[in-house]
């Protein structure tokens, strides 16, 4: 099996966030994840929307409500919104193809640092 697989056989869900910031300093922020289905290729999770950069970067900033609790109208929306803005079945695979190379990289570099320490 592929060492990214789960058990169970599916690859691991990637998070990634989507950050649209309009002219005025509004910006909205799309924390998504992939995942393998017939109908959909990526999940999101919720929406923040911020008024300015620096409410943005407040840490205690509201981040908005889970988007399952959204109105379904809504939610399309936002699938229709992201499409426009190129989120498609190929993004997808580029994120989780990018996630696990820097897995891979991120562990060929553990075993080089374990191996000197040990030495």
């Amino acid at each position: 099996p592929d060492w990214r697989e789960e058990e169970g056989g599916a690859a691991p869900a990637v998070p990634f966030t989507i950050t649209v910031t309009k002219p005025s300093g509004v910006s909205a922020v799309f924390y998504c994840s992939t995942e393998r289905g017939d109908s959909h290729r990526y999940v999101i999770g919720n929406v923040s929307c911020y008024a300015t950069e620096e409410e943005a970067n407040n840490q205690a900033a509201y981040t908005g409500p889970e988007f399952e609790d959204l109105d379904d109208k809504l939610q399309e929306s936002f699938d229709e919104y992201l499409a426009e803005l190129g989120l498609e079945e190929k993004m997808c695979d580029f994120i989780d193809a990018t996630a696990a190379d820097k897995e891979q990289r991120e562990y060929a570099r553990w075993l080089a640092n374990l191996q000197k320490f040990a030495l």
